[in-house]
């Protein structure tokens, strides 16, 4: 009433002064006399509680301009906390909120509203002033109504301190209180009330199950189910669960069906596939992060987390799965659904980084007494969700507990783990490599020859991401090369369809392919359709560019080769990877720690070297990564099993290697008596390969070197080339006879 006063004031005083100045108006021109327009105040507030008032009805009146002046003078005077407070009792949160929303207003109101949220968190959680609210609500009827008003106020924060209040023995016959004040605070309440539906007190349960019916919050309902049905569940929580579903589930699909605990298992089991499957689905506040409450033993309440939605999906995946599995054991889906789960959570959790050890009690354990069968469906099952997490975990187990079997594939039936060899994840192809070769293969598979890619990606790893561009423009494929250097991406240019699928296909830990609208010698179509046939690069995140125009018409196109997106041709680096990073950013895990590329390194090391010294050479041909074992030599944290591996490729450029390395005098010595000693298995192996001038050279080499070990080493080498009886006679002449004491 009093802002509807005050604007029929605003609008008389108007229309008086347009009639009282009518004359002056039309005798002078407009640019000489402006006109100015007066506050539609009668008296200019002298409080911060009338500054504040006259802030929201100039702003009502659609007047920014005196509302900036007022809250500036409200401003001005330093309120408090308690009157921010006393504010909001007064007006609401909501005008607050539409003050800040307002751009001619801000940054000043959205500074305030700032100070009263943190002056509101402030005050409900401080548990004395919650607990006076609480002894108010068992008083008389209008201190009950203020206290009602006052927690409606202070919002969900103050559920925390409220629930545990309640669980207090001496509260039993004050329920009802409690029930009717979370009733009568609204929808505010339901997040963390859901959270409470864990607490280990019956009692509470049921109560909290009446407040969701009350409050008709149907986004309830898939915590309901397991309330609902649950045998382990009292009765008197599991018929106040049932009746919530029979009415929240009014108005849904469900309607009118019979519910039972197969509806409830079935639907607990859909929704921990679907949030393992796909975490976008969870709403994220303003920092990106998922809110949850959940009940905690020690706080003796619910509290709230924010988690990132990888996290958070994994956490209610983990809960609705178990919850299916509590109302039918006997269901395989809901055992993998929440192993896979609990394993994806684990690694997040401990960090990609960190050693994954399967003491008791953790999921990589659980993993281990689970069996080769369900392991690997958990895998296929990771490797079709897109969970790099789980899938990781899985072949770390598979490793353990698994059989050449797993490395069997038909039409029929795909191997998850020579699959896993096809990931557009890193970390899932190497895991998948050194599965594979753990499980001691005795004769070649398909799929085989993606081993040695993936092991020589690793040992030289550049620390860039790998993509494949695709582009018969010369001059723009330059251009968009040089934007993805920019974004951190090594980059193969292909000229043709044809061409960039051969590259993508043969080149490992490949984690983007751009392909351009105008694509030939295999159109766009063809390309992407041949790029997701393939098992090497269907799973491989595909990026369709082209004038922005196209965008509209290549929608569809976009949407059949998922995970794909479009980015339009840009002129500036900036532009273009303001459209590619966040995709790049949604589908790839966060890239390798330093201490994750030190342990593939030395674990690709050791598998090359246990590859080229032993009989799995006949499965995994290691000549293919000649070039990349050859480079390793130079590092000392792997140079032994490099050293080694190489002494495994029967070529002369690898034998000529091992020379040049044995004969290197700022070489350390140790790797150089290695060098000899491989060098020397590799002429008895594959024959002598060196020149005349190089064996010439290894000659002078033993020879001038001082160092014992490594001149007996070389030594081996001379031995190995085979010397005719004169050179012998002449070394057995040359050495010393034995003294006679």
């Amino acid at each position: 009433m009093a802002r509807m006063r005050y604007a029929c004031i605003f609008l008389c005083s108007l229309s008086t002064t347009i009639i009282m100045d009518g004359g002056s108006v039309f005798a002078q021109p407009p640019a000489k006399k402006p006109i100015i327009e007066r506050s539609p105040l009668l008296k200019e507030p002298t409080t911060p509680e009338g500054m504040f008032a006259a802030a929201i009805l100039t702003f009502d009146l659609a007047r920014p301009d005196l509302a900036a002046q007022y809250l500036e003078q409200f401003d001005a005077t330093a309120p408090d906390d308690s009157m921010l407070i006393q504010l909001r009792d007064k007006h609401g949160t909501a005008e607050f909120l539409k003050l800040a929303a307002s751009p001619d207003l801000q940054p000043r109101s959205t500074k305030l509203l700032e100070r009263l949220n943190a002056a509101a968190r402030k005050q409900a959680e401080d548990p004395q002033y919650v607990d006076s609210l609480i002894q108010r609500l068992t008083a008389g009827p209008t201190e009950r109504e203020l206290a009602i008003a006052e927690l409606k106020n202070a919002g969900a924060r103050v559920v925390p301190e409220m629930l545990k209040q309640m669980s207090k023995p001496e509260m039993v016959d004050n329920q009802d209180a409690f029930v009717v004040a979370f009733a009568r605070m609204g929808q505010q309440v339901v997040a963390p009330l859901v959270g409470a539906l864990d607490s280990p007190d019956p009692r509470i349960r049921a109560a909290v199950i009446d407040v969701l019916g009350w409050l008709d919050a149907s986004e309830a309902i898939p915590s309901l189910w397991s309330p609902a049905f649950d045998e382990q569940q009292p009765p008197g929580v599991r018929a106040a669960a049932q009746r919530t579903l029979q009415k929240l589930l009014k108005g849904s699909p469900m309607r009118g069906t019979q519910i039972t605990s197969v509806t409830a298992s079935n639907a607990l089991k859909r929704l921990a596939k679907t949030l393992y499957r796909s975490p976008e689905l969870l709403p994220v506040n303003d920092q990106g992060a998922v809110d949850l409450w959940a009940w905690s033993d020690k706080e003796g309440t619910v509290v709230q987390r924010s988690l990132t939605p990888e996290i958070a999906s994994l956490f209610l995946s983990t809960r609705f799965a178990r919850q299916s599995l509590a109302i039918s054991p006997e269901q395989p889906e809901p055992q993998r659904q929440y192993l896979a789960s609990l394993l994806g959570l684990e690694v997040l959790r401990q960090g990609w980084d960190a050693p994954r050890v399967a003491t008791p009690g953790s999921a990589m354990y659980l993993g281990l007494t689970a069996g080769e069968e369900t392991m690997s469906q958990v895998l296929d099952e990771a490797l079709a969700a897109g969970r790099s997490t789980t899938a990781v975990a899985a072949l770390e187990i598979l490793s353990q507990v698994g059989t050449r079997e797993q490395l069997i594939s038909s039409p029929a039936l795909k191997s998850p783990v020579v699959a896993a060899l096809n990931s557009n994840d890193p970390r899932v192809q190497f895991a998948a490599a050194t599965t594979v070769l753990k499980l001691d293969p005795t004769r070649s598979f398909s799929g085989s020859n993606r081993v040695v890619s993936i092991l020589s990606r690793a040992i030289t790893d550049s620390q860039q991401s790998r993509a494949i561009l695709i582009d018969a423009d010369n001059r723009r494929a330059s251009s968009t090369s040089g934007f993805l250097s920019d974004g951190g991406f090594l980059t193969y240019v292909a000229s043709s369809g044809r061409d960039g699928f051969e590259q993508a296909a043969s080149t490992a830990g490949v984690e983007l392919i751009l392909v351009h609208v105008n694509c030939q010698k295999w159109d766009l179509t063809q390309t992407l359709a041949n790029l997701r046939a393939d098992a090497r690069t269907a799973s491989i995140p595909i990026v369709i560019y082209g004038q922005g125009k196209t965008r509209n018409e290549m929608a569809r196109t976009v949407a059949r080769n998922a995970p794909a997106t479009f980015v339009a041709e840009s002129a500036t680096s900036s532009d273009f990877l303001d459209q590619l990073l966040p995709f790049v950013k949604s589908v790839r895990t966060p890239p390798l720690s330093p201490q994750e590329r030190i342990l593939q390194k030395g674990a690709a090391a050791y598998w090359l070297a246990t590859i080229g010294s032993g009989n799995l050479s006949k499965i995994f041909d290691i000549s293919q990564a000649e070039r990349e074992i050859g480079a390793a030599v130079e590092d000392p944290n792997i140079a032994q099993n490099a050293l080694v591996g190489l002494a495994g490729i029967g070529t002369p450029s690898a034998q000529r290697r091992l020379a040049d390395v044995a004969l290197n005098s700022q070489v350390d010595e140790s790797f150089r008596q290695i060098a000899a000693n491989q060098l020397a298995y590799h002429i008895q192996h594959y024959g002598l390969m060196l020149t005349n001038q190089e064996v010439f050279d290894l000659h002078s080499g033993w020879k001038n070197t001082d160092n014992p070990t490594v001149k007996s080493a070389l030594a081996s080498v001379i031995g190995s080339l085979r010397p005719n009886a004169t050179v012998i006679s002449e070394r057995l002449r040359q050495f010393p006879t034995p003294g006679g004491n």
